[in-house]
């Protein structure tokens, strides 16, 4: 497997040298960028698309790409995710632009992934990638919502029924740097340091800034991969209800009450604790009472 991103024009090419050797450093993964010269040579109307000729520019089966404004923050390694039949990413975040797209496109939210990060294989997704590009240049409908690549990407591999393998949010966590609970969980892969800065990445690879990594939180492992995709039930607030717990560490459906849309376990005062996120900070954290029961150990809900 090799690791690869885009890295067109003085800015980019410089944020993707610092971002391809910190991956190489984290995950042993030899990496490439594409460059200026091989977009010229594409004939491609924007940088982004040369992702979806990943596949006719390396000569690699096995590889994962990540955009160039991504961090690699700890040490982890990608080819233990890698699937023979199916594309490997993180589901995007459920902002209004995304769920309007999902709605515009038939596409249920929790199959909607960023493209920004995704580990594919040449056998199962060279054809998929270029149809995307075809689908990109002649179709006008998709632009308005997206005139670079990933709407098409999600739009192609949901009607082709391309089998999709979603990894958890820490694998690339969109929004990084807003709230505090990024920097207490450790991430593997940020989707820029803090969201809306563009300096911030390169500030941080030449030593100008760190962000306020703490990372007091570890997730269990064993416990989370018991939990995924079952259902439980949580007691708060003199209330009960079941969750839906997906295997990429979002709920639903039905969705959690408020901001809840993401859960992990860890261990807190010796005792297993289901924590319900938001996309910025915790919600809710439970104990466990049984073996897919949880009691709130915050009292947050009203009592009815």
């Amino acid at each position: 497997m090799i690791a690869v991103t885009i890295g067109v024009g003085d800015a980019y090419k410089k944020l993707a040298h610092h971002a391809a050797r910190r991956v190489h450093e984290m995950t042993g993964l030899k990496t490439l960028i594409l460059d200026d010269r091989l977009f010229a040579k594409s004939g491609l109307p924007h940088p982004h698309h040369l992702k979806l000729r990943l596949f006719d520019l390396l000569d690699d089966d096995s590889l994962m790409f990540f955009d160039s404004d991504m961090v690699c923050l700890n040490s982890w390694d990608p080819q233990r995710f890698s699937k023979t039949d199916a594309i490997v990413g993180v589901v995007e975040r459920p902002v209004p632009t995304i769920m309007r797209i999902c709605q515009a496109w038939e596409i249920p939210w929790h199959e909607y992934f960023n493209a920004g990060l995704m580990i594919l294989n040449r056998r199962c997704h060279h054809d998929w990638l270029r149809e995307t590009e075809r689908f990109v240049l002649t179709n006008q409908e998709f632009k308005e919502y997206d005139p670079y690549d990933q709407a098409a990407l999600n739009i192609t591999r949901y009607r082709g029924g391309l089998k999709l393998e979603l990894l958890d949010r820490r694998y690339n966590w969109v929004g990084f740097g807003v709230g505090t609970l990024c920097f207490e969980i450790p991430v593997f892969m940020a989707h820029g340091l803090m969201d809306g800065n563009r300096s911030a990445n390169m500030d941080f690879f030449e030593g100008r800034s760190k962000p306020p990594f703490r990372w007091r939180i570890q997730i269990d492992e064993e416990e989370m991969g018991r939990l995924k995709d079952r259902n439980v039930r949580v007691r708060g607030g003199g209330q009960e209800r079941e969750l839906h717990l997906n295997g990429d560490g979002t709920i639903g459906p039905p969705v959690y009450p408020g901001m809840g849309c993401y859960w992990f376990t860890h261990t807190k005062s010796a005792s297993p604790t289901l924590t319900i996120a938001s996309q910025k900070e915790i919600v809710e954290e439970f104990t466990r009472i049984g073996e897919n029961e949880w009691e709130s150990v915050q009292e947050l809900w009203p009592v009815s």
